[in-house]
C-alpha cells in the first residue's frame, strides 16, 4: 500500500464520522424549526366550579372559606386565552350567548383588537345587541342550513376548536371540549374558511336560493 492511498484512507476514515455527524445535525435543526412553537392544548367542560380569582397570583389565595376552585378550571383558562388577543379575534360559533364571554369580545374591541364575528341566525337578535350596540361586526349565515362551526382565530396564530360553543350550557353543564392549535397550516386553513364566510355572509344576495344553487353546482 502506497504513500497516497494509505493517506486517503485515514482522510476517509476521519471525515465520514464528520460528515454523518453534521448531516444529523441539519436535519435536527430542520425539523425541530418546523414545529409549532407553542404546545397542544386541550380543555374540557364542564368545569368542576368557578376557578378561585387569587388562584394565579402571588400570594394565593388565603381564605380557608373560600367557595371557588383552587384547581385550573377550563373556563378560566379559556378566557385567559381569548384575552391573551393583541391584533385580532375571529370568532365563528353556531351560538353566542354567554353574557361572560362576549364581555371579553367587547373588551377586547376596546382595547384595539380587531373582533369579527360569524354566528347562526338562531339568535340574531340577541346576539346582535350584544355585540353589534359595542360597535363589533358581526355577520351570520341567512340561510335555511346550519352555520354548524365553532371555533376561533386569535391573532392569525393560533386556533381553538372543538365542540364547545359560546353558550350557557357549553360553560357548565354540557360535555364539551375545545383544542387549542398553533399549527401553521391548520391555522391558516381556518382563517381561509373565515374569511370565505365573511365576504360571502357580508352580501345581501346570500339567501336559501343562492346557497342551494352553490351546492347543486359543487361549490359548497
Amino acid at each position: 500500500m502506497n504513500a497516497k492511498f494509505k493517506w486517503m484512507t485515514l482522510v476517509s476514515v476521519v471525515a465520514n464520522p464528520i460528515l454523518l455527524y453534521l448531516a444529523y445535525k441539519l436535519t435536527h435543526q430542520t425539523t425541530k424549526s418546523s414545529e409549532p412553537s407553542e404546545e397542544t392544548e386541550v380543555l374540557f367542560f364542564p368545569d368542576e366550579g368557578l376557578q378561585c380569582p387569587r388562584l394565579n397570583t402571588r400570594r394565593g389565595c388565603l381564605d380557608e372559606k373560600c367557595r371557588f376552585k383552587h384547581t385550573p378550571q377550563s373556563l378560566a383558562r379559556l378566557e385567559e386565552i381569548l384575552k391573551s388577543a393583541t391584533t385580532s379575534c375571529d370568532v365563528c360559533m353556531f351560538v353566542i350567548a354567554s353574557q361572560q364571554l362576549i364581555n371579553i369580545l367587547v373588551e377586547l374591541h376596546q382595547r384595539g383588537v380587531k373582533v369579527r364575528c360569524i354566528a347562526d341566525n338562531q339568535d340574531m337578535d340577541g346576539v346582535l345587541h350584544a355585540l353589534r350596540s359595542n360597535g363589533i361586526v358581526v355577520r351570520f349565515d341567512k340561510s335555511d342550513y346550519l352555520m354548524h362551526h365553532k371555533y376561533v382565530v386569535i391573532d392569525s396564530k393560533m386556533v381553538l376548536t372543538g365542540s364547545y360553543n359560546f353558550s350557557r350550557g357549553g360553560m357548565g353543564i354540557n360535555r364539551e371540549n375545545i383544542v387549542k392549535v398553533h399549527h401553521p397550516h391548520i391555522v391558516m386553513a381556518y382563517l381561509d374558511e373565515f374569511n370565505e364566510m365573511w365576504q360571502l355572509y357580508g352580501t345581501e344576495k346570500f339567501s336559501y336560493n343562492f346557497r342551494k344553487e352553490m351546492v347543486y353546482q359543487g361549490t359548497g
